[in-house]
């Protein structure tokens, strides 16, 4: 039997926009109306409140698919619209369930589809921002904080010009994220060296944050986070072994061949933080995948849209210079 697809939420959110919109020009008899317009069209019907004059503005607004009005809008406020429309389908929740189920065997709600992919398409930017921010759950506040591997070479040998390095693979990755976190506006960024982070996050404040931890193999964060058993047992490595562990099945790199494994994971803890993980079982992994999310960050937040905010790991094989994505493994309980 064949899997029903299931369409991301926004999409859906504009198609059930869409839908509402299409009943309003029908009623109106008019492609753009105005506030009036609708407010006369509301007013039909036997009961009048000041909630159907409220949604009047916004119907209005809506309508005006050159604007990002509707790519904005909340459910909740399409459902008061549906509802003092007395519209066939008066809840977003009974949409979305019927488009999944409908998609592409009905001519109106592929139109729906269509007609949102269309709309969404003229805001790319601000779709980009929108999705990158609910990727890292960013919150202005609370920021970001990047972890980073730091090497205690000078400690060692007082002959080194300075007491911590970062390896370059993992510099170069922390890099790129900064650089597209600045470029999406997440602009509260804070770098920390794994060996000052970790007291800080262990810290049981029940405070949303965001944190990016990268590298494996020596990262503390990330060993705490297995420590902690926040992978539900689906990831683990064998530092002595060069290996990494998920779903049961071993995993190595072998660096004559160029080829290695990467793993992103987007950890959200009972704790109310969010933790992303971006690294390869060598420096070469790390590297890549750092230079994967920097393009193609798109395609790992559909796959966390699909997972419907459970946290999951996805696995990548790299060879050759090349990346592809391999597993993904969703958490149900961290």
């Amino acid at each position: 039997m064949k899997k029903e697809r299931k369409i991301k939420y926004d999409t859906v959110k504009v198609s059930y926009g869409m839908y509402i919109i299409d009943e309003v020009r029908k009623q109106t008899n008019k492609d753009h109306p105005t506030e009036t317009d609708v407010k006369k069209l509301l007013q039909k019907s036997q009961k009048q409140n000041a909630e159907k004059l409220s949604a009047a503005k916004q119907v209005s607004r809506y309508c005006k698919t050159n604007h990002d009005y509707l790519l904005k809008a909340k459910e909740d406020t399409l459902d008061i619209i549906a509802r003092n429309l007395n519209l066939p389908i008066q809840r977003f929740n009974e949409f979305y369930e019927r488009i999944n189920q409908l998609y592409k065997r009905s001519t109106n709600y592929y139109t729906y589809l269509e007609k949102a992919e269309l709309y969404m398409l003229q805001f790319k930017a601000a779709n980009d921002e929108i999705y990158f921010k609910r990727l890292l759950n960013y919150r202005e506040e609370a920021g970001i904080k990047t972890i980073l591997i730091d090497y205690p070479f000078g400690e060692l040998d007082i002959n080194l010009p300075a007491s911590h390095f970062g390896a370059y693979t993992d510099i170069k990755t922390e890099v790129l994220f900064k650089q597209l976190c600045l470029q999406m506006n997440a602009t509260n960024y804070k770098l920390l060296t794994d060996s000052s982070a970790a007291k800080l996050f262990e810290k049981e404040n029940r405070k949303p944050e965001t944190w990016i931890s990268i590298g494996l193999f020596g990262n503390k964060l990330t060993a705490w986070l297995l420590k902690k058993n926040s992978f539900a047992g689906y990831f683990n490595w064998l530092p002595e072994q060069g290996k990494i562990v998920l779903n049961g099945k071993e995993y190595a790199a072998n660096r004559e061949k160029k080829a290695d494994y990467g793993v992103f994971a987007r950890l959200q803890l009972k704790n109310m933080k969010t933790v992303l993980v971006i690294g390869g079982i060598e420096g070469y992994g790390t590297e890549k995948m750092g230079e994967y999310v920097w393009r193609n960050w798109r395609k790992i937040y559909d796959s966390v849209a699909l997972s419907e905010g459970r946290s999951l790991i996805i696995l990548y094989k790299i060879y050759q210079g090349k990346i592809h994505q391999q597993e993904v493994v969703v958490l149900l309980d961290v």
